[in-house]
């Protein structure tokens, strides 16, 4: 079912009937289509899925933060503010897991996120060897990130484990300024700099990590990791999950240093974490502001579709203006900015909706019928509106 040439037929884009050529991991061509006939995907001229209705293909969604082995914590202390639920439930829990669990719980992740359309996925968390194993063999894109805590004292094995995680991307992932130290912080940022790794940590997602940061270092967070250095050591190199509680010195902070922050809304929802998001704040400021869904165990899955739709409305309504943050932005966030295009990566997926609009507010990610990675088949699918030949 894979080869190096596709031919997504008769697919709708931007209200447009095209077919989009794919060789080489690469879209070739994007090409007005002559017929008003339903979909088919074809490899070298054969037909592999028809569809009776024109489906609709989309760039594929780049989950930003997730824990991909917590699909098996799954339900694991619903209803909990963060620091119970962290402390009394996730913590205890993962201490028990093995590498055959952990191998377990990412494959099921990738499949669950292919299946949603999301073509790549960051991930912080540990046992990095077998979540790689899981990537490699589901054919997702990934970034894994080295979870850290303390005083970073497993920064010591960084090179063995990225030789052990040949062929995934990799990061440096300090867990939050309250569970590592400021000696940890600082050495996890020395590491990051030396080997022109990415930092991903957890900023800002409570009011209480607020306060005890201002109780502990007389200052806020951001502040805090400033005063440590690392925001000039390390630049646009950060990226930072959930960012919910910002003064607006934090904002400016953040979009000087041009930092990713990626908003987690169905996670900080359920957690009680908050729903004031400054998005528009921070995009106005200069910072690269993303999306993700969290750990399964937080936000209960992994649909980035779902996720889109509620990061739209929720900045519609606490800011009581329907008209920002409209479809085509939500998805240019959840993208990273990819288009359908020649020259662009073929990671896509088909959907089973009439357009962007019925994807981001009437949909989930069942709506989607196939996905490809770099030109390669991950996902596919039948249902009542499909056939295969």
């Amino acid at each position: 079912m894979e080869g190096d040439t596709l031919t997504l037929r008769n697919v709708l884009l931007d209200e447009k009937i095209v077919n989009v050529d794919i060789c080489d991991a690469k879209i070739k061509q994007v090409a007005v289509s002559e017929e008003q006939s339903g979909t088919s995907v074809e490899q070298d001229g054969v037909s592999l899925f028809s569809f009776p209705s024109l489906l609709s293909v989309f760039p594929g969604l780049c989950n930003m933060h997730s824990h991909a082995p917590m699909t098996l914590f799954r339900g694991l202390g619903d209803d909990q503010p963060l620091d119970v639920w962290l402390n009394s439930y996730i913590w205890p829990a993962e201490q028990k897991l093995t590498d055959e669990l952990v191998y377990k719980g990412t494959l099921q992740a990738c499949h669950e996120m292919l299946a949603s359309g999301t073509t790549a996925f960051n991930d912080m968390y540990f046992r990095l060897p077998a979540m790689a194993q899981a990537v490699r063999d589901s054919g997702i894109r990934a970034m894994l990130g080295f979870n850290i805590f303390g005083d970073g004292d497993k920064l010591e094995c960084v090179n063995t484990l990225m030789c052990d995680c040949e062929g995934v991307r990799f990061s440096i992932a300090p867990h939050s300024i309250y569970t590592v130290s400021e000696k940890g912080l600082r050495r996890c940022a020395d590491v990051c700099a030396s080997l022109h790794l990415p930092m991903h940590i957890h900023m800002s997602e409570t009011q209480k990590e607020v306060d005890n940061c201002l109780h502990e270092h007389g200052c806020r967070p951001w502040e805090y990791l400033d005063r440590l250095g690392i925001l000039d050591l390390l630049g646009d190199n950060i990226i930072a999950a959930h960012c919910l509680h910002l003064s607006e010195n934090e904002i400016k902070l953040i979009g000087d240093h041009r930092i990713t922050c990626v908003h987690c809304p169905n996670s900080n929802l359920k957690l009680g974490s908050g729903y004031r998001f400054p998005m528009l704040e921070l995009l106005d400021a200069g910072a690269r502001v993303t999306l993700g869904t969290d750990g399964s165990a937080s936000s209960n899955n992994l649909d980035m579709i779902e996720v889109m739709k509620t990061a739209a409305l929720l900045q519609k309504g606490w800011r009581g203006d329907p008209t920002v943050v409209p479809a085509q932005k939500i998805l240019s966030l959840a993208t990273l900015g990819h288009s359908i295009a020649a020259g662009q990566p073929a990671c896509l997926f088909l959907a089973e909706v009439k357009s962007l609009s019925d994807l981001i507010y009437a949909s989930h990610g069942d709506s989607v019928a196939v996905t490809l990675v770099d030109g390669k088949i991950t996902h596919s699918r039948t249902s009542s509106k499909a056939t295969t030949p």
